[in-house]
């Protein structure tokens, strides 16, 4: 049978695609809206949203942020798993392939909307033949990149350009026959999940490398117990000494509760305004600063270690990653193995370096 939810509606297969907050959701033990009718959250002053913010990410991680009712979640529910079942089922039509396309593509918004690498530097797609580079604002510095082995390697530039190679990332997405027969959960999404831990935190966490072994290049490193005022500082310091802008800071989530504790981050908590941009890990700023955190994410999403800060300079003194090929899912399937199995092949080709070891400062709680 065709599958009538492809082309016509997107988004009943991915929760995510939707606020996940519903703006009748209550602060907990009050009648009072947790989102006000404007979407902004309800506080009186930013002590108390810092206070809510908490609450918020509490609330996520016991699943308690719903957007829908009970009722509309069990439709969505119901529909992907007709959805999934119908292109299965088709083994001579495209709707598996469309299917892999719309989860492909799915994919590739989470990983500009939530990913860490995307967000802080530069994203530069190529043209077929074109050779990847990226400038180098300030010569003699020290800049790593990932070579096609997914090793860092580093070298001082005196030239204009650097030039990472190009690596892959992939992954494979498959599904049992049987589990489309005798689930009742929600396996769209699991998939969906999974395709993400692939692909999203795998680019995430050949960032993070590149990350931890540039930030000890040039900057000291920063070990505390707290993560105070003076911490955050120095730290901001230690990247715009060298005149550049200190723009954002990726934040463990644990370190909130110090600025929760600090009278003094709530007098500079610059507040972000609508729940959205919480919901995609920007929970405001300090100083100037942007505060990024993996605190939404899946928790087999996330990539930060328990008390570990990231300063990070503007995107363009930063790094950048020259994108050669998007995610593309391709229609695979192992029964030429004798396993009753289908999915996708996920592909991307891109390189990535920063270009200034200057422009990060790491920290960690001990």
């Amino acid at each position: 049978m065709p599958n009538p939810y492809l082309k016509s509606n997107k988004a009943l297969m991915i929760a995510r695609t939707k606020d996940p907050v519903d703006d009748a959701l209550r602060i907990r033990d009050s009648k009072e809206r947790f989102v006000g009718r404007n979407g902004e959250i309800n506080a009186s002053s930013k002590k108390e949203l810092i206070e809510r913010i908490t609450e918020l990410v509490d609330m996520y991680q016991k699943g308690d942020l719903v957007k829908a009712t009970v009722d509309d979640r069990a439709e969505v529910m119901k529909a992907r798993q007709e959805l999934l079942k119908a292109a299965f089922s088709d083994r001579h039509g495209d709707a598996w392939r469309v299917l892999g396309e719309v989860i492909g593509d799915e994919i590739k918004e989470a990983m500009d909307r939530e990913g860490f690498a995307r967000r802080v530097m530069l994203f530069k797609p190529l043209g077929k033949g074109e050779i990847g580079r990226l400038r180098v604002h300030s010569k003699q510095v020290v800049a790593w990149m990932v070579v096609s082995n997914g090793e860092a390697v580093a070298s001082v530039y005196r030239q204009k350009w650097v030039y990472p190679p190009d690596f892959y990332i992939i992954g494979n997405l498959l599904v049992e026959d049987m589990d489309i027969e005798q689930s009742t959960g929600d396996l769209l999404d699991e998939l969906y999940n999974d395709g993400l831990e692939q692909i999203m935190v795998r680019e995430d966490l050949v960032w993070k490398r590149l990350a931890d072994v540039a930030a000890s290049t040039t900057n000291d490193m920063f070990y505390f117990n707290t993560f105070t005022p003076s911490v955050f500082s120095a730290m901001r310091t230690e990247v715009s000494r060298w005149g550049i802008p200190c723009t954002t800071a990726i934040i463990a989530f644990d370190l909130w509760n110090d600025i929760i504790a600090d009278n003094d981050f709530s007098n500079w908590f610059d507040p972000v305004s609508k729940y959205r941009l919480i919901l995609e890990g920007n929970v405001g700023s300090i100083l100037g600063t942007e505060l990024i955190t993996d605190a939404f994410r899946h928790e087999r999403l996330k990539v930060l270690e328990p008390g570990e800060v990231y300063f990070l300079g503007a995107p363009q003194t930063l790094g950048g990653i020259t994108n050669r090929k998007e995610v593309v899912a391709e229609p695979i399937h192992k029964y030429n193995e004798g396993r009753p199995m289908r999915g996708w092949f996920l592909e991307a080709i891109e390189g990535m370096a920063i270009v200034n070891s200057r422009a990060i400062c790491k920290g960690q709680r001990i």
